[in-house]
């Protein structure tokens, strides 16, 4: 039972979650976290093993349906998804949040470049980033800690990129390469996907929610939100009911109540709290929660080569980045652009990202293991209404609710421009001298959209800083207010939209307006 009132109930406890209620708690606000995952400690829960990705990633039922089943990755514990995240941090560029006025394909964000760049600035030195701008970045910026020396597998791949013409530098990541605000460097295990032990990589339990906690917020783990209650005499959430491990449900009340579960998550808890005021999700007058699904279209592109290669030593992720093809260019039969990113896997993972392979092509695929690099080839997918997040009429989770529907299909241009990704990537990668080029998986990552945010109330979910268009004590801060993708990790961005909207809270309730 709650001895005082409560000012705000957060969501979600993943990269946006942690930082929301650590700003808060700075702004003097009282701040309660609800995460459905358990709580781990990483030193002693997740010691490097492939297997440990499965404990931090949601492996609860989801419907995944559509020409194309793209299936995001996000995670679950005390972090959410920064657990098993890969930790690159990119800034978006100005002509990202303009996509409709620079090239007629998308939407324009409600917002700008350079209303985020102090966010921006604020969050690469709090949560901890090494790396370089590069030379493509929206502005030329520093970041904390210096760039990462390259892998073996990271020179290799660069070597391949100068001699195509391309740019290849060490993007801006959330790992530690020196120590940092008490968090040591990283020591190159490559196990970044099962969780990071040593606390080098940058969550959201060994950052922002540890100094939450520690300023006095309150983290109710293993306790699954199923509805926000709505007052409809007063036009306001009044806190939300969530089910505990045992499966007893509790109330929590709160002044204010703020979503960051999630592009997938945030929308169902939305449709699962319809009521008479809102019939069709809560917030949902304007129709659109749950639609605009985006997803990154994304090849895997692997090469073979005589020497080894050892591509497993080091972070798994963006040791070395290329972003030459990225600016939008008329020339192109595609709208926007892609990245190359190094990419190199665990081995069951390395598997499942083959593909098509088959027979003795995989056996000899999985035994070249050692001497095989890896592109990313990360490209942008544009907004649709027809790919959605929907409550799926047939299928329960264990507690008895209905679990996530995922339609999705790519569009012609997402097809197009996720193909050249993956061109240039067997380009370069035969530049670098590969004997053997492999294409691998097609696939969709991070999960965006699905409550949009813009200034028209009936095709939008929230406002710029978002806040509810219906309900003005209902904030969604994380990945689902976006309104196009770019074709860039998203997590950076979603964290300074969230801190914008922390700001905006602090400043409107000093007003009395909450």
């Amino acid at each position: 039972m709650q001895s005082q009132p409560i000012d705000v109930i957060v969501v979600g406890s993943g990269a946006c979650g942690g930082l929301v209620a650590k700003e808060l708690s700075d702004h003097g606000f009282s701040v309660i976290m609800i995460e459905s995952g358990k709580r781990f400690q990483p030193s002693v829960d997740l010691s490097n093993s492939e297997a440990n990705s499965g404990k931090i990633q949601w492996t609860e039922p989801r419907v995944y349906t559509g020409k194309h089943q793209v299936i995001p990755k996000s995670g679950m514990g005390v972090g959410g998804g920064t657990l098993p995240w890969l930790g690159l941090m990119p800034r978006f560029h100005q002509a990202d949040f303009k996509t409709y006025s620079s090239e007629g394909v998308g939407e324009d964000w409600p917002l700008t470049y350079d209303d985020l760049a102090p966010y921006y600035l604020k969050i690469e030195r709090d949560f901890g980033v090494a790396g370089d701008c590069g030379p493509f970045s929206p502005e030329s910026y520093s970041l904390p800690m210096p760039a990462h020396r390259m892998s073996w597998h990271a020179q290799v791949l660069a070597e391949g990129a100068r001699k195509a013409g391309a740019h290849p530098f060490v993007p801006p990541t959330a790992i530690n390469s020196v120590e940092y605000d008490g968090r040591p460097a990283c020591i190159y295990c490559g196990w970044c996907g099962s969780g990071c032990p040593t606390g080098a990589k940058a969550t959201s339990q060994g950052t922002y929610l540890a100094k939450a906690e520690a300023a006095g917020v309150q983290v109710i783990s293993e306790a699954f939100v199923h509805r926000v209650n709505y007052d409809p005499s007063a036009g306001r959430v009044t806190g939300v009911a969530y089910l505990d491990s045992a499966g007893k449900e509790h109330e929590v009340s709160a002044r204010l109540v703020i979503l960051t579960a999630h592009a997938m998550e945030t929308p169902r808890l939305l449709l699962l709290s319809a009521c008479p005021t809102f019939p069709d999700g809560l917030a949902n007058s304007s129709g659109t929660v749950g639609k605009y699904l985006l997803s990154h279209p994304t090849w895997q592109v692997f090469g073979t080569f005589d020497e080894p290669i050892n591509a497993y030593k080091g972070f798994q992720m963006g040791q070395v980045m290329v972003q030459d093809y990225y600016k939008p260019n008329p020339r192109n039969d595609y709208a926007r652009g892609f990245v190359l990113l190094s990419y190199m896997m665990t081995p069951v993972t390395y598997a499942n990202l083959s593909g098509d392979f088959v027979g003795a092509d995989f056996k000899q695929f999985l035994s070249d293991y050692s001497h095989t690099a890896a592109w990313w080839a990360h490209a942008e997918g544009l907004p649709s209404e027809t790919n959605t997040v929907t409550l799926d009429p047939q299928v329960k989770d264990h507690r008895g609710i209905p679990v996530a529907r995922l339609t999705t299909e790519w569009l012609d241009n997402d097809i197009k421009v996720a193909a050249a990704g993956r061109d240039k990537a067997a380009e370069l990668m035969e530049a670098s001298g590969a004997r053997k080029v492999r294409v691998g998986l097609n696939y969709g990552a991070h999960a965006m959209g699905t409550c949009r945010m813009g200034n028209n109330p009936a095709s939008s979910v929230v406002n710029e800083y978002c806040q509810s268009h219906d309900i003005k004590n209902l904030f969604i801060c994380d990945t689902s207010v976006f309104v196009t993708g770019s074709g860039l990790n998203p997590t950076l961005t979603a964290m300074a939209i969230a801190s914008r909207a922390v700001d905006y809270i602090a400043t409107i309730s000093q007003q009395g307006e909450l």
